[in-house]
């Protein structure tokens, strides 16, 4: 039979027949979603229907005239043709059926397991499994949306011509390869506190393997000109740079350049020494004049001795430094000191963004603090330049052991410091420091930087608006009486008008849930509408227990909604599963709505403060909308608020009476003022209701002794009902597990 003429036409023709009618039936069953058990079916009814025919033919065959046989070399061709066709019909058959069975394996497995791991926050595996399904399903809308809730969007591009360009994702080992350089859209997962990728660039003999999270252009041909133990450190652009009762801007950019890995040693400083460098006046900074005083090399190199009166560092004897201490960091030198051996160099000190960015707190990074338990903070000695604990990813010691000193100066001529001492608590590190440039004490050290760019000279020479002899008491300044309080307090009053409100529902891939945009007028004179959202479980959709929601600072810096209604439900999901509704208002000048604030730091304008009783207006406007409908129980009233929605909370909760209980996180007083009617720490006397407040005690945005411990002692919660969280060797940003945990502690006891 398989020589047959007749068994190879039908084949043929039955094979172009299955195919097409597959690929037909195959789509129309995805455009409608209809169920692949129907497809399975008609797939073995065409199985059946070629079994049929062939024992059809087979059995005409056999009636056929047996003594009629073919040309043998014929046969044989129709024979191989035969069996090359029988196969790629079984092959068709197997491959649709393969097919219909692993969509239905996707539909009814993996999207569930994929949306269950993204309740449980599980992202790694969310982006991975949905970035290797979109390789077979391009176009599966569901697959595409758990993508870019799991992932964010970065670029490369590299200095050097023909750069490939390879990736290594959040926790796995493999590198990827991407392709060359330029590229952008590259999507990498969101893992929030872990770290979410790695690149790795290689052109020609250049290999170089990027810092966490590096993006962005890489200045590969800079490596070559790094001297031995010299880390290269990326270019940045509009990066938010803050210390702790500092903002220095939201859009700060700086270029490439190298630091040392190292600080400098005693034995690489007797170089120094030995060859004179105390003695040539061209590596030093004078003249100078500081607070009215000139200061010249030849009046003021006398002051830089060792313990007998001879140039080199206080701690040293006649030119030596202490016995088997060669490899532990210079100190006891001023400022004046370590740029001369700079310049000796041919290198400089890092300016104060170069040491932020050294650290890894520029940027948001501030809330990505390190592990810093095995660090040289805390402790009664140095160690040597190369301690480094295990899996710390920080340069060497730039986290205690010595204060490193930069080049920028402050407001009072006294000259920065950073990175805390070994006899200074952890949260040193990521706090603002600053002392005579004459200072030469057992805490000072440093390391050096090479620089590609004149921007840098720039940026060395900016003056830091900081006084570091001036620290708040706010046990001493004036409280006002309560009459006095009230009216301070009406001014985030208003008149009543008609509550018009817009209600729309927003599409949200998240089943089970609903997000609703509200819009209405301002409760005071604008162009402007108030708006926001509400999100929540549908399994409550009769009886919703509300929380409001105060945002933080990245706020005043995104001009859009579009993360907000992308990760809201996802951030908040504990909540909503358990019966409460999150109401996310849009605040006068946040996000899209036009802006007169681009900081969250106070200052005694009246446009901060007409912004601050706006955004109280907003806050108190909301809650009426949620008290007029009738399935939020307003008894139940609670606030939420991280970093600015925490501090923001100072005045918001002593205005409404209507908020029951109040979760914040990584907040405090803020050290700059502002006009006294909207001072916080008059409004923070008066909150009385049940508050928690968590809290890293490693925080570089609010200061633990200058910010949290006022508010701590101010609040008016009685102690009772005050739960303070704080975590040791955590900064700005807290474990997601901890906050869950506690806020829902806070609700079932008061909500």
């Amino acid at each position: 039979m398989l020589g047959s003429n007749k068994f190879l036409q039908f084949s043929g023709a039955f094979l172009a027949f299955g195919f097409t009618i597959l690929q037909g039936v195959d789509w129309l069953f995805k455009k409608y979603s209809i169920d692949n058990k129907y497809f399975n079916f008609l797939l073995a009814l065409l199985v059946l229907s070629f079994l049929g025919s062939l024992f059809f033919l087979f059995f005409k065959k056999n009636k056929s005239d047996k003594s009629k046989v073919g040309e043998p070399k014929k046969g044989n061709y129709i024979k191989i043709a035969n069996v090359v066709i029988t196969s790629l019909l079984l092959f068709l058959f197997i491959y649709f059926f393969r097919k219909s069975n692993f969509e239905e394996i996707l539909i009814n497995d993996l999207l569930p397991k994929i949306s269950s791991a993204y309740d449980k926050g599980d992202i790694y595996y969310v982006f991975k499994t949905s970035k290797e399904l979109l390789k077979e399903y391009p176009d599966n809308k569901i697959i595409n949306d758990f993508l870019e809730k799991s992932s964010w969007v970065v670029n490369v591009d590299s200095d050097l011509p023909n750069t490939d360009v390879y990736i290594k994702y959040g926790r796995d080992s493999t590198w990827n390869y991407l392709g060359i350089a330029p590229m952008d859209s590259i999507h990498v997962p969101a893992l929030g506190q872990e770290n979410d990728f790695n690149l790795k660039l290689i052109s020609g003999d250049v290999e170089y393997i990027g810092e966490d999270e590096q993006k962005g252009m890489f200045n590969l041909s800079y490596l070559e000109r790094l001297p031995e133990n010299f880390i290269l450190k990326s270019a940045n652009v509009n990066q938010p740079m803050v210390f702790p009762g500092l903002f220095f801007g939201r859009n700060i950019s700086w270029d490439a350049f190298g630091i040392s890995r190292f600080e400098v040693s005693n034995i690489e400083f007797k170089e120094f020494l030995d060859q004179g460098g105390y003695e040539n006046s061209e590596f030093w900074d004078f003249p100078i004049v500081i607070k009215g005083k000139e200061y010249t090399y030849k009046n003021t190199i006398g002051r830089f001795t060792d313990k007998f009166g001879k140039f080199g560092p206080g701690n040293w004897r006649y030119g030596q430094y202490p016995k088997g201490e060669e490899n532990y960091p210079v100190s006891n030198i001023s400022w004046f000191e370590a740029s001369a051996f700079a310049r000796f160099k041919g290198l400089k000190l890092p300016n104060v963004f170069q040491w932020l960015h050294a650290a890894n707190l520029h940027g948001f990074n501030i809330g990505k603090l390190p592990n810093l338990e095995k660090v040289n903070l805390n402790s009664d000695k140095l160690v040597d330049v190369f301690y480094e604990p295990d899996s710390l990813k920080l340069l060497p010691n730039i986290a205690g052991n010595v204060r490193e000193w930069v080049t920028n100066p402050d407001s009072d001529f006294n000259y920065s410091a950073l990175g805390g001492s070994y006899n200074e608590p952890t949260y040193s590190f990521s706090s603002y420091y600053s002392l005579s440039p004459f200072a030469r004490t057992a805490e000072n050290g440093f390391r050096l930087v090479k620089s590609f760019s004149e921007k840098d000279r720039k940026q060395d020479k900016i003056t830091i608006k900081y006084d570091k002899n001036y620290i708040r008491d706010f046990d001493k300044e004036e409280n006002v009486s309560d009459e006095i309080f009230q009216y301070y307090k009406s001014q985030f009053d208003f008149e009543d008008y008609p509550m018009e409100v817009l209600l729309e529902d927003i599409q949200t891939p998240e089943k089970g849930y609903k997000m609703e945009r509200f819009e209405m007028d301002t409760p005071y004179k604008s162009d402007e509408k108030l708006f926001g959202f509400i999100i929540y479980s549908l399994k409550f959709k009769d009886y919703l227990k509300p929380i409001i929601d105060h945002p933080s600072a990245g706020a005043l810096f995104d001009k859009t909604t579009n993360w907000l209604k992308k990760y809201s439900i996802r951030d908040n999901k504990f909540l909503l599963d358990e019966g409460y509704a999150v109401i996310l208002p849009v605040y006068h000048s946040t996000l899209s709505r036009k802006r007169t604030i681009d900081s969250w730091w106070p200052n005694k304008s009246e446009e901060y403060k007409q912004s601050i009783l706006k955004i109280g207006k907003d806050f108190k406007r909301v809650i009426d909308y949620i008290e007029s409908r009738k399935e939020f129980d307003i008894s139940k009233l609670s606030y939420q608020g991280y970093s600015w929605g925490s501090v923001s909370s100072n005045y918001l909760l002593a205005i409404e009476d209507r908020v029951k209980s109040a979760a914040i996180f990584v907040g405090g007083l803020m050290l700059q003022k502002s006009k006294k009617e909207i001072e916080p720490h008059i409004y923070l006397r008066r909150i009385k209701i049940p508050v928690l407040h968590i809290v890293g005690k490693s925080d570089g945005v609010f200061d633990h002794e200058k910010s949290f411990k006022p508010w701590n002692k101010l609040i008016g919660t009685p102690v009772k009902d005050k739960k303070i969280v704080i975590l040791e060797n955590i900064g700005h940003g807290l474990p997601k597990d901890t906050i869950i945990k506690y806020q829902l502690e806070l609700l079932k006891k008061y909500n």
